[in-house]
């Protein structure tokens, strides 16, 4: 099920109704999971029967997707859904007025946001995300995902509490906040083993990221709106799908005979949105690496 996060980005409240069955009162539980993290809440709501409602929160802050579960006392699903809570290119309510209106609108914004993210893949959401890296041994943690805020970091399982993070002003990195003067090591420092004769250990003051240590880092990421080229370029969809200018046999024909039928598509049929303009609008958000790794 498809939920709109629209300005103000207020919290959904989800309501489940207790089915038929259980004219005796019984205990129930609610789980909420989170599918960025596979983090779960829960609830439990206590004697309850057929008919009664119980119902939790799902946040508005962030574009993502739940997994809602109900279970009675003897730990049976009674019910099971998963919920995609997701901001819209264009906010069908202010593109309508009536309720039909609204949701015929919500419609076919859908259909024209898929069209966008097969094109764009990631998509112009704002998520929180949980990244995952091996420490380098430098003071810099590189990322790839346009991270806007570090929320927290663990390493090696444990939660940093005694040191902060940011995202470096070309936004490429992770590294330790600092109010001081700082000289970050771009690599990791060359240790050279001590002598045996050595009558003390070397001290080394190390900052940043270990080598080889395990780092867990939460994150938000994304756009934290719309950018304005791309709603308009979402509403262009939505006017071609109202009038129908997205069908195949109206588009891409480069020859078409008439005694047979006999029609040539060009193979830009398989390519675009279909809108030309929508195409150019998308072109500058496109990756031409789609995943980081080594050649």
């Amino acid at each position: 099920m498809e939920i709109l996060r629209v300005p103000p980005y207020l919290d959904t409240t989800i309501n489940f109704t207790i089915p038929a069955g259980y004219s005796v009162a019984t205990d129930f539980k609610m789980y909420l999971y989170d599918m960025a993290d596979l983090s779960f809440s829960h609830n439990q709501f206590l004697n309850k029967v057929t008919g009664q409602t119980i119902s939790t929160i799902l946040p508005g802050r962030y574009d993502s997707n739940y997994e809602l579960k109900v279970l009675d006392e003897n730990e049976e699903v009674v019910h099971s859904e998963f919920y995609e809570v997701v901001r819209p290119y264009s906010n069908p309510e202010d593109n309508s007025t009536t309720a039909s209106e609204i949701a015929e609108y919500a419609l076919k914004e859908e259909i024209a946001r898929a069209v966008i993210d097969s094109i764009v893949p990631e998509g112009f959401y704002y998520k929180r995300k949980v990244l995952n890296f091996t420490g380098n041994g430098s003071d810099y943690l590189p990322i790839w995902d346009d991270v806007k805020k570090v929320l927290s970091v663990y390493e090696n399982n444990k939660l940093v509490e005694d040191r902060t993070y940011e995202i470096t002003s070309d936004k490429t990195a992770i590294v330790e906040s600092s109010a001081e003067n700082i000289n970050r090591a771009e690599s990791a420092p060359l240790i050279l083993p001590a002598a045996a004769s050595d009558s003390l250990d070397s001290q080394f003051i190390y900052r940043g990221f270990a080598h080889s240590w395990d780092y867990r880092v939460e994150v938000e990421c994304g756009y934290i709106s719309v950018p304005s080229d791309i709603r308009r370029a979402a509403e262009m969809l939505i006017h071609d799908i109202d009038c129908g200018k997205l069908d195949y046999y109206k588009r891409y024909i480069s020859s078409y005979n008439t005694d047979q039928f006999k029609i040539q598509f060009d193979k830009s049929v398989f390519e675009g949105t279909g809108n030309i303009i929508v195409d150019k609008i998308l072109s500058k958000y496109a990756k031409s690496i789609k995943k980081i790794g080594v050649l």
